[in-house]
């Protein structure tokens, strides 16, 4: 059960975007390419990449996200490096501020992904060499446990600053943008019909919702203290890294919309990483990492 239920919290609907101010360097992006091997004692980009690339797991494949295509990954759709005009991912409103970015768009992500794999990610990334890139990483749900103990929040959190170590050093003029779980148990439930809750009712442990689809409250209270534990892990790598931006918990501000979840209850529609997209280019101007208008 505690696999499933982490599974599915990938789908969580995600909120309005955030109020954001832009801060940090906001100077006119650099004329560099996107290819080749960075120069000595670079420096990371400033203004807009010319790169972005995708780390992570389902949460950005997507995955069930076109329910003409039940399963498949549509990656046109995904929110980090998606095409779709009705996704408006964070490489097409790039793109629409900055040409240079223009077929430069690496989708790493697979789905399933722990942080182990990611760290695959991170190395095949470097191997790359993408040019003043943007690297998003979402990772988390795949890896939590419950009930979760001290060394499994360690674990996480030891590999989590290797993924971020081996960007910080292969990829010297990106900038690393680490994102939260989109949305909580409890809004999560709340986004789901009746029948649907039925559903995914259970027993075991961090199982929030009973075979009658009522909230445990005590599951719910446990889950949502691991899922923190982790995102703590998170934050604690990502201020280690001076070009790194943590979402500071963006994504956790949710609208109970079922619109957002897919057929298989399992990610995102296209609405869904519509509304992923609007509130990560909010986050990502609120913290410098990419220019104001």
């Amino acid at each position: 059960m505690a696999r499933r239920l982490v599974d599915l919290l990938v789908a969580l609907p995600v909120a309005a975007v955030l109020v954001a101010g832009c801060g940090g360097d906001s100077s006119p992006p650099s004329a560099s390419g996107s290819s080749g091997p960075a120069p000595a004692q670079a420096k990371p980009y400033t203004g807009y990449p010319d790169a972005i690339v995708a780390l992570g797991h389902s949460g950005s494949t997507g995955e069930d996200s076109d329910p003409q295509q039940p399963g498949v990954e549509v990656r046109e759709n995904s929110w980090i490096t998606g095409t779709n005009p009705a996704v408006d991912s964070l490489y097409s409103r790039i793109l629409a501020k900055h040409p240079a970015i223009k077929g430069h768009a690496l989708a790493l992500s697979q789905g399933g992904a722990t942080v182990e794999q990611v760290l695959g990610q991170a190395v095949s990334a470097v191997s790359e060499q993408p040019r003043n890139a943007l690297v998003v990483v979402q990772v988390m749900d795949n890896d939590i446990v419950c009930p979760a103990k001290k060394a499994d929040f360690t674990r996480f959190e030891d590999t989590f600053g290797t993924v971020l170590s081996t960007l910080d050093q292969g990829l010297p003029t990106s900038r690393i943008f680490v994102v939260t779980q989109f949305g909580s148990p409890d809004t999560y439930a709340a986004a789901l019909t009746p029948a649907q809750r039925r559903a995914f009712g259970g027993t075991g442990p961090c199982s929030f919702l009973d075979p009658q689809g009522r909230v445990v409250p005590r599951e719910l209270d446990r889950l949502e203290s691991i899922i923190e534990g982790y995102e703590a892990a998170l934050r604690r790598g990502c201020e280690a890294v001076p070009r790194c931006a943590f979402d500071d918990g963006a994504f956790g501000d949710t609208v109970d919309r079922g619109a957002y979840i897919s057929t298989d209850l399992n990610h995102f529609s296209v609405a869904g990483h519509a509304a992923a997209a609007a509130i990560a280019w909010g986050a990502l101007r609120h913290a410098g990492v990419i220019s104001c208008p």
